[in-house]
């Protein structure tokens, strides 16, 4: 007898089983990070600028992650792994961090945040779709019907927001005039719904690349190698646009500072390690599915904490996405 011991083919599906399930929790865990770190990041966008905190944030995540990776693997950068893991993971954040916010901010500017959203959520189908194409994952009816649910309740959600479209938008729309004083109110619409419905496939593209890249790769060292690639990538893009001045004036700053170093902690330190962990052990639809419920979960501490007034249509698409929830995790 050889001396290795295989798992019978029962206890080895349990084992499966059960790492799918810590991935969808770990999944639902990114979405509650996430809104966390979005009601302090709102703060921050209001004293610094959107390219201060995209680029502050990652920049705390990365000493985090490093003191972090050094008690849990002994180094503090990992520098064994191989070219293809760096490229796929560097495409993720370039496609996630990078070029996903773009198109992200420039539709909340020309549509809204609401419907900016909405359009954003496009990338749970289009990644259930490419993860079946490209990895063979096949999803379950019951699991199927819960996207569903969920897709549809985060939609209500965000459709059933306070002021709706172009009323979330009207500001944005009177500080961006100059600029778009040509175009007609329909240029404007079909450009958002444009850069809204891109930024939805560079979060599809952002998962799928990061399913490939972070194979064989710990989750700890994943996390360090998209926060990095995610860092160059804003401080290049922040040199190009000339926008530096914004993230010098954040340095100085010293209540930006704070708040920037505790939304470094919820969005990229702990959410992105908790999205890559979610990745690499379930099955990508229902990792992007529950990883886009931070407009439901915001509506508690809205209320709570802000004294915000919630719409009927909130409190109902909340209901069908815990529905939806609930078959994901049956």
């Amino acid at each position: 007898m050889s001396g290795v011991v295989s798992l019978p083919p029962r206890a080895s599906f349990c084992y499966h089983a059960s790492m799918q399930r810590l991935g969808e929790l770990a999944a639902f865990g990114t979405s509650v990070s996430w809104t966390i770190g979005a009601l302090v990041m709102e703060k921050s966008v209001n004293r610094v600028g959107v390219m201060a905190v995209n680029t502050m944030k990652v920049a705390f995540a990365c000493v985090y992650l490093a003191v972090f990776a050094y008690f849990v693997n002994g180094q503090f950068f990992p520098l064994d792994v191989g070219g293809s893991a760096w490229a796929f993971i560097a495409a993720s954040a370039f496609f996630g961090f990078v070029i996903g916010d773009y198109f992200l901010f420039h539709a909340y500017a020309l549509i809204g945040s609401r419907l900016s959203m909405l359009l954003m959520s496009v990338s749970v189908p289009l990644t259930a779709i490419a993860a079946y194409f490209i990895f063979g994952e096949a999803m379950g009816a019951w699991a199927l019907a819960g996207m569903a649910l969920c897709v549809a309740g985060i939609a209500l959600t965000v459709i059933s927001g306070k002021s709706g479209a172009e009323d979330s938008g009207a500001g944005d729309q009177t500080a961006c005039a100059a600029s778009d004083a040509g175009r007609s109110r329909a240029g404007r619409y079909a450009k958002g719904v444009a850069f809204g419905l891109l930024s939805g496939v560079c979060m599809a593209a952002a998962t799928l690349c990061t399913k490939r890249g972070a194979a064989g790769v710990d989750s700890v060292s994943a996390t360090q190698i998209r926060i990095l690639c995610a860092f160059i990538g804003f401080v290049a893009f922040a040199v190009l646009t000339r926008k530096t001045g914004e993230i010098r004036a954040a340095i100085v700053n010293p209540r930006a500072l704070v708040l920037l170093a505790i939304g470094g902690i919820f969005g990229p330190f702990i959410g992105v390690g908790l999205l890559l962990y979610a990745i690499q052990h379930a099955d990508a639809g229902i990792v992007s599915t529950l990883s886009s419920f931070p407009p439901v979960l915001i509506i508690p501490p809205s209320i709570l904490l802000f004294g915000k007034r919630v719409r009927p249509g909130e409190i109902a698409g909340a209901v069908v996405a815990v529905a939806g929830l609930a078959l994901l995790f049956a």
